[in-house]
This record gives structure tokens, sequence and C-alpha cells, in this order.
């Protein structure tokens, strides 16, 4: 299987005292290293092809969250990133079988 990059939303909610909505934004901050071992929902949002796809503030010269040993920026790894496979899905092309990168038909 070849790796792909998508992004991934995630809600972390936490249950803080304060004074006001402001101070509660600022002491959920401060506090982060407790709450962030709360449970997590995290949803896969959608994959990643091109640079205009990256959310927010990201860019083609950040590194991805993953395995360890990554060692190519999200630019370098959509230049290696294999086509996306169109098929035609009203003729036999639906049925073809196209072998990832790196796998021998």
């Amino acid at each position: 299987m070849i790796n792909r990059l998508y992004t991934v939303s995630a809600t972390l909610t936490a249950v803080i005292m304060a004074t006001s909505e402001r101070e509660a934004e600022i002491r959920f901050r401060e506090s982060f290293g407790e709450i962030k071992d709360q449970p997590i929902d995290a949803v896969a949002d959608r994959e990643i092809r091109t640079e205009d796809d990256l959310p927010g503030h990201w860019d083609v010269e950040c590194m991805p969250y993953g395995p360890r040993d990554n060692t190519l920026t999200i630019g370098e790894f959509l230049d290696v990133l294999p086509p996306l496979v169109v098929r035609d899905t009203k003729t036999v092309d639906m049925f073809a079988t196209t072998p990832a990168a790196g796998e021998k038909a």
C-alpha cells in the first residue's frame, strides 16, 4: 500500500473553570499539556492531492505527521505521488485493476 496525505479534523472537549469565555480559552491553551490526555474524536476529511487541497497555514514546505522515519516535505511527497486513476464507470474500464506505486502488475 502506498502512503497518502489526508486532512484529519479532531475535536477535544474539556470542562474549564473561568470567569469568561475568553479566560476559558486562555486556560485551555495553558492547560493543554494535561488536557491532551483526554479522548479525542478524529475523522479523516479528505485526501490531499495538490497544494490547493492544503488547509489553513499548511504549505508544501511543511513536514506531514506520520511515520517517524519520513524525510519528505508535503511538496516532495506530492511530487512522487502517483497520478489519480480515473475510471470510466460506464465501460469495462471500471473493472480494470491498476497496481499501486512500487507494485508489479
